[in-house]
C-alpha cells in the first residue's frame, strides 16, 4: 500500500496553510471590499428603517466592517500607496470633507431635535396652544399616557387623528411626563378590550398615580365629521389627574329641551351637554318639584346629591310653581349660579323671579332688519361691535346667531346724579352682554318682520344679561366682603341658539360655554376655544392662470437651457 506524496492529503489535495490562506485573502480583497460596502449599506438601511430587525441588522453591519478591515489589512501596501499618491490625497481630502460635512449635519440635526422650535404662521394661530393649556400641561407632576384607537381605513378618523397628533406632540414637547401612542384596534384587539374601548375613535388617558382614570374620550359625529377640540383634551387631562368635576344641573318638568337628545337639527341640548362634558363638567338633571332644595353635597357624590355649580333652565314652555321659584331664590341667596335660556318669560311665568333680581323680559319678539339672517329679520345676528368688550363671557367671541329672541330690561330705578344710590343699585349689578342694532325693535305681532308698526318698541335691546347680586330687590344694602355670598345669573332671551339646531352656528357654542365657565368661575377655560381654520383661495383671471401655467411649462426649462448654453460656450 503506497503513501501519499509529501505535502498532500490522503485524497491528493494540498492542506490549507496560513501562507495559502493569506494568498487567498489577498486575491479576494477586491471582492471582500465590494461585498463589505454593499452589506454595510444594506445593514444600515435595515437598522434605520425596521426596528424589529435591529439585531440581524447589527450582525450585518459588524460582518461588513470585519470584511472591510480584512481587505484593508491584506492590501495595506496598495492602500498606503493609493492614499499617498496625488490622486489619493485628493480623494482623501474629499472624503474628509464629506465626512466632516455629514458629521456637522448629524450634529446640527441632533441639536435641533433636542431643542426644536416651531413657528405658527397661520392667520388664526390655529396650531398654537392656549395659555391655560400650556399651564395645565406644564404642571403635570406624574406620568400621563394617552392611547388613541383609530381605524386607518376610515378617512374621517384619520382626519381627527392628525389633529390629535398635533396637540399631543405639543403636549409632549412641553412636558415629557405626557406620552402618547396611536393604536390600530384591528391589530391589537386585546389591548382595546383591556382599555374598555368599544367604539372608535376613542382616546384613553391613564395616570397610574391618580384615581380619575382611565378616562375615555370619544369624539361625537356631527354632519359626517368627528368633533374634537383642544378644550376636550385639556379637560380629559384634568379628569385623569384627579381634578374634581363641577356638577351642572338642567331642570326638567317644564317642557325644557332634552339633554340626552343628540339628533342634528332638533330642539334638544345634547350637543350643549357634550360641550359641558368636554369642559370637565358633570351634567345631571333635577326636578325642582321632587327635590327639597338644591343639592349641596360633596362634589364626589352622585347626581342629586353633589353640590350644584350651576343650575340651567333651558327653554321652558310651562310655568314654574311658587315653591319651585322659592327654591331657586333660596339657592341664589346662598350664592348660587343660574343660567336662564328663556324664549317667552310670560308663557313660562318666570318674570316674577326675574323682577326679584332687577330684570324683566319683554313680551314679543326682536326684529332686527339691519343685522339678521338673510331673509329673516326675526333671527338677529350679533357681531363683535354688539358685545360688551370688557366682559370675559363675550370678549373672545365672533358672531352669534339667535332666532325668535326676547328682549331683557333693566328695571332697577337709578338714583339721580348727585344723590346716594338706592339699595338695589348697591346690591345688584346688571351687565348687558349683547345688544341688538339701533334699527331693531320688539313686536308682538306674529307676522311682522319690520319695525314700521306703532306698537313696535324701538331698539337697541338687550338680548343677554349678566347679574351679580348680594341680595334681591327690596333688601337692605349689603356690604361687599370677601365672605359675601354673591348670586350669579346669566339670562338669554333665546334658547334655540344653544339647541342642537344652532349650537354649532357661528360662535353659539362658545357663548354658551363661556357663560357657564363664568358662572362657575372657571375663567381659565374661556380662553381654550377651538380656533377657526382659515382657507384662502387664489382668485385669478383666465389670463393670469394661463401665464402661470405656460411659464411653469416653458419659461423655467428655457431659462435653464439658456444658462447651460452660456456655460458651455464659455468653457468651449
Amino acid at each position: 500500500m503506497g503513501r501519499a506524496p509529501q505535502g498532500k492529503g490522503p485524497d491528493g489535495s494540498r492542506p490549507l496553510t496560513p501562507r495559502k490562506l493569506g494568498l487567498l485573502l489577498v486575491e479576494a480583497g477586491s471582492i471582500l471590499s465590494l461585498a463589505g460596502v454593499v452589506i454595510l449599506a444594506g445593514g444600515l438601511v435595515i437598522l434605520l428603517t425596521i426596528r424589529e430587525l435591529r439585531t440581524p441588522a447589527l450582525i450585518l453591519v459588524y460582518l461588513a466592517l470585519l470584511m472591510l478591515a480584512t481587505s484593508l489589512v491584506t492590501h495595506l501596501p496598495a492602500v498606503r500607496k493609493a492614499v499617498t499618491a496625488r490622486t489619493g490625497r485628493y480623494t482623501t481630502n474629499t472624503l474628509v470633507m464629506v465626512v466632516s460635512l455629514l458629521s456637522i449635519l448629524v450634529l446640527a440635526g441632533f441639536i435641533s431635535f433636542e431643542n426644536s422650535y416651531r413657528m405658527d404662521l397661520t392667520a388664526t394661530r390655529q396650531f398654537t396652544l392656549a395659555r391655560q393649556t400650556r399651564e395645565v400641561v406644564k404642571e403635570l407632576k406624574e406620568p400621563v399616557e394617552a392611547r388613541g384607537y383609530f381605524k386607518p381605513d376610515d378617512s374621517r378618523q384619520e382626519l381627527v387623528k392628525r389633529r390629535v397628533d398635533d396637540f399631543f406632540y405639543e403636549f409632549n414637547r412641553l412636558n415629557r411626563e405626557f406620552t402618547y401612542e396611536f393604536i390600530d384596534p384591528d391589530l391589537k384587539p386585546s389591548l382595546a378590550r383591556q382599555d374598555g374601548v368599544t367604539q372608535y375613535p376613542t382616546i384613553v388617558f391613564t395616570a397610574p398615580e391618580s384615581q380619575g382614570n382611565p378616562f375615555r374620550l370619544t369624539p361625537f359625529l356631527y354632519e359626517d365629521e368627528f368633533i374634537l377640540s383642544e378644550q376636550d383634551l385639556v379637560a380629559s387631562l384634568l379628569i385623569t389627574t384627579g381634578t374634581k368635576q363641577k356638577t351642572v344641573y338642567f331642570t326638567t318638568g317644564h317642557g325644557e329641551g332634552n339633554t340626552e337628545d343628540t339628533e342634528v337639527g332638533s330642539k334638544g341640548f345634547g350637543f350643549a351637554r357634550t360641550g359641558l362634558v368636554g369642559d370637565s363638567y358633570r351634567v345631571c338633571t333635577i326636578n325642582l318639584k321632587q327635590a327639597e332644595a338644591m343639592p349641596t353635597g360633596d362634589p364626589d357624590q352622585p347626581c342629586g346629591v353633589a353640590e350644584a355649580a350651576v343650575l340651567i333652565i333651558a327653554g321652558p314652555t310651562g310655568s314654574f310653581l311658587l315653591d319651585e321659584e322659592e327654591k331657586i331664590n333660596d339657592y341664589l341667596r346662598n350664592g348660587g349660579s343660574v343660567m336662564f335660556l328663556v324664549d317667552d318669560a310670560v308663557q313660562a311665568d318666570i318674570n316674577t323671579l326675574f323682577n326679584l333680581w332687577g330684570m324683566n323680559m319683554m313680551e314679543g319678539v326682536i326684529v332686527d332688519p339691519d343685522s339678521s339672517a338673510s331673509g329673516d329679520p326675526r333671527s338677529p345676528i350679533l357681531r363683535r361691535g354688539q358685545y360688551n368688550p370688557d366682559d370675559p363671557i363675550t370678549q373672545p367671541l365672533d358672531d352669534t346667531f339667535f332666532t325668535q329672541a326676547a328682549a331683557i330690561q333693566d328695571v332697577i330705578k337709578r338714583a339721580p346724579e348727585g344723590l346716594p344710590p338706592n339699595p338695589d343699585e348697591v346690591n345688584i349689578r346688571l351687565t348687558p352682554l349683547a345688544t341688538t342694532s339701533l334699527f331693531s325693535c320688539v313686536t308682538t305681532k306674529a307676522d311682522q318682520s319690520d319695525c314700521s308698526g306703532e306698537e313696535a318698541v324701538p331698539g337697541p335691546h338687550i338680548i343677554a344679561m349678566a347679574v351679580e347680586a348680594l341680595a334681591p330687590v327690596g333688601a337692605d344694602p349689603v356690604e361687599f366682603t370677601a365672605d359675601a355670598k354673591v348670586a350669579s345669573i346669566v339670562v338669554f332671551g333665546d334658547s334655540d341658539f344653544a339647541s342642537n339646531e344652532f349650537y354649532f352656528a357661528f360662535s353659539n357654542s362658545d357663548l354658551f360655554l363661556n357663560a357657564v365657565d363664568w358662572l362657575t368661575q372657571s375663567y381659565e377655560l374661556i380662553s381654550i376655544r377651538a380656533k377657526p381654520q382659515v382657507f384662502r383661495d387664489l382668485i385669478i383671471t383666465k389670463r393670469e392662470f394661463d401665464f402661470i401655467r405656460y411659464s411653469s411649462w416653458f419659461l423655467l426649462p428655457v431659462g435653464v437651457l439658456m444658462l447651460a448654453g452660456i456655460a458651455w460656450w464659455r468653457r468651449r
